[in-house]
């Protein structure tokens, strides 16, 4: 079986009661580049803070992506609806294809933390990771010390798996890891 199916339709873009979650665009380089370059932001991240060249490298790259269909891995901005602004991206990326497994993973200006948008956000796209995209198994990692990440997994019923002791390097340090996950059957009923 090939995954995902070569008829697959594009999942996205994917409004909430609050958030447009679509394909980036050219014009939105300043406000990523607003929450990429925040310490805060950035602070249990691999990457970051973003130099403006590193920002418009990652814009670029979304964008060359983009004109793939279908693609194993989909990276979407999140749009506040009522600004018109972007605040975040979400990622959902095939990770084994034969046992429809995928990872996710999200980033959010902190100007809007603790607003529920990392949930909704999340949520929507585990929607359609179990509905259209028939994925049974989704998952995703958080530094042991971001509450505010794990926090959202938890609310969307996703269960920890694992603690991985220093598997990520992050600006010279080796940080802990939880994993967490849910199964789709698990999902249906949350």
């Amino acid at each position: 079986m090939v995954f995902p199916p070569d008829d697959l339709e594009p999942w996205f873009p994917i409004e909430t009661e609050r958030l447009m979650l679509r394909e980036a665009r050219p014009e939105d380089f300043d406000d990523i580049h607003a929450y990429a370059v925040r310490d805060d932001v950035v602070r249990f991240m691999i990457w970051g803070p973003n130099t403006a060249e590193e920002t418009r490298t990652v814009l670029d790259g979304w964008l060359d992506e983009q004109a793939l269909w279908p693609r194993p891995g989909v990276n979407l901005v999140i749009e506040e609806l009522a600004t018109e602004r972007v605040v975040g991206s979400i990622r959902l990326t095939i990770q084994d294809a034969a046992n429809r497994t995928a990872d996710m993973g999200y980033t959010l200006h902190s100007d809007v933390w603790r607003r529920g948008y990392g949930t909704e956000a999340a949520r929507a796209v585990l929607q359609a990771a179990f509905g259209p995209l028939g994925l049974h198994r989704v998952f995703a990692m958080a530094d042991t010390d971001n509450v505010g990440s794990w926090g959202i997994m938890e609310k969307l019923g996703m269960r920890r798996e694992a603690t991985l002791r220093k598997n990520r390097q992050v600006r010279g340090d080796w940080r802990d890891n939880h994993v967490y996950a849910i199964l789709a059957e698990e999902f249906t009923r949350i």
